[in-house]
């Protein structure tokens, strides 16, 4: 009768074949057990949601063209739009503000949008009062290129909620 490994518990594998043991239950490794990304889905969103971007300013681009009163002009958000699908963005969008980084934080960052010319002056007090809405934050971290990316999508996405209506 042959063995076949699939049928085995390691530790009896192990005790068949008498291999050393450095620690209680585990055999020497040529290399550490690589450690699970658990921050992989959020990458692959992130990346989607920059080459979405990416798509939108070259499709604005290319409609545009010269004429500089379209949707590629400066602040992409000058106002809230009057649509359930802008509601749903703007409340994804600022959950996700205030989950990573905390009301303070988020507040910041929304000026900080202003600054750059991403948000209109109205729209960002518009958004600084629905900041309340939202409960503590879970992480409460400063935010990172990667988070102000995921907002200009958002910001983004939330202006052609305005075009599409």
């Amino acid at each position: 009768m042959s063995l076949n490994p699939r049928q085995y518990d390691v530790r009896e594998l192990r005790r068949i074949a008498d291999a050393p043991r450095d620690g209680a239950d585990e055999a020497p490794r040529e290399r550490p057990l690589r450690q699970p990304n658990r921050n992989r889905a959020e990458q692959a969103a992130r990346s989607a949601a920059f080459t979405e971007l990416l798509q939108r300013q070259r499709g604005a681009r290319l409609s545009g063209g010269g004429d500089r009163s379209g949707a590629g002009d400066r602040p992409y958000l000058t106002a809230i739009p009057a649509s359930p699908e802008a509601e749903h963005e703007i409340g994804e969008w600022l959950g996700y503000l205030v989950d990573a980084g905390g009301h303070v934080r988020s507040r910041d960052a929304l000026s900080y949008y202003a600054e750059l010319g991403w948000v209109a002056a109205d729209a960002v007090e518009a958004l600084r009062r629905r900041l309340e809405g939202f409960d503590a934050s879970r992480y409460d971290r400063p935010f990172t290129p990667a988070d102000h990316r995921i907002s200009l999508v958002s910001i983004v996405r939330i202006a052609s909620c305005a075009s599409e209506s």
